[in-house]
């Protein structure tokens, strides 16, 4: 797989799964205490420096510097370190889980002796289940409501009206671990204001933010922003020390809120009207599918079925014929 990303996508970075590393490293390490050390080299927000001090005292002190696996995990460490992968968008994941799911779902409705025609109504029921989650989330999205606790109450509110449900959650953590910021300095460079701050706990670790008031950029050295598509609790802290009230445009990532739908939809009408026409297509003909499958059981049945299709493509005619000019 690394051979082929390589080639088709060049740009790409390749990211191994979080999960099976793991899974390898209990197998593979029998030292239990290395798989508490080696989940923290994972996923800590470490930058290069830190990792390799904490790596190189871990391995030291469990003794397992001639462990081959250790050796040569730790020689890939690009693909899978979070320090050597801030900053490159992978929308939150880690895993495979995701395809790994769909994968266990889609097994639920099929049968090794199913035939062509069991095989695609099954595929149809899983893209309806689908459908009916999407559904059901873009609800709870719309409707969703939340009681402010974060002290910060007008940018957790314009976080809740403009995000899904969802990605709403993970905004809310960041905006609440404002209050374990501790401000260390405020300077300005030109044009660009740059704050400093610490978490509590650990007064050595700084992190920067830049913050460009006439562009209403904020970046911040952590690269949350950059690699998960939300603002981190530094950006939060630098938006209460600037008296913001809402979130820039310059931090909303587009397929996160609410409304990534209308934008997609309104892209495709401009953009590809033979696309929208596909997709219409594909919609109805899942939804004939159902009717199909239910006609064909009894005699009754199909002979409604028979007249309701009739009728409905004499509408169609009529329809057709009335806007002819």
């Amino acid at each position: 797989m690394r051979t082929a990303i390589a080639e088709v996508m060049p740009s790409a970075k390749h990211r191994l799964c979080a999960w099976h590393l793991e899974k390898n490293c209990v197998q593979r390490v029998k030292e239990a205490e290395f798989w508490k050390v080696f989940k923290k080299a994972i996923y800590a927000n470490f930058d290069v420096d830190e990792f390799e001090r904490y790596w190189r005292t871990s391995i030291e002190s469990l003794s397992l510097g001639q462990n081959t696996w250790v050796q040569l995990t730790y020689d890939i460490k690009e693909s899978w370190a979070t320090a050597y992968l801030r900053g490159r968008f992978y929308a939150g994941y880690r895993t495979t889980s995701r395809c790994e799911g769909i994968n266990s779902f889609i097994k639920v409705f099929l049968k090794s002796t199913d035939s062509i025609l069991e095989l695609v109504h099954s595929l149809d029921r899983v893209v309806k289940d689908y459908r009916n989650n999407d559904v059901t989330a873009q609800f709870y999205s719309t409707y969703y409501t939340s009681i402010p606790l974060t002290g910060l109450d007008a940018i957790e509110l314009s976080a809740l009206k403009l995000y899904t449900r969802a990605v709403f959650r993970e905004v809310k953590k960041q905006i609440k671990g404002v209050a374990t910021l501790l401000f260390q300095g405020r300077e300005s460079i030109s044009t660009t204001i740059v704050y400093s701050f610490s978490k509590m706990g650990r007064p050595d670790r700084v992190c920067k933010v830049l913050y460009d008031p006439n562009d209403q950029k904020i970046e911040c050295e952590c690269k949350m922003w950059d690699s998960d598509g939300i603002p981190c609790s530094h950006i939060f802290c630098v938006m209460k020390y600037e008296g913001m009230e809402e979130i820039p445009e310059t931090l909303i990532f587009r397929h996160w809120c609410k409304i990534a739908k209308d934008c997609t939809t309104l892209k495709m009408g401009n953009d590809s009207r033979e696309h929208a026409r596909l997709l219409q297509y594909s919609a109805l003909y899942s939804s004939l599918t159902h009717v199909v499958t239910l006609g064909c059981e009894e005699v009754e049945d199909f002979a409604f079925a028979q007249d309701a299709i009739s009728d409905l493509n004499i509408k169609f005619n009529m329809y057709a014929t009335f806007f002819i000019y």
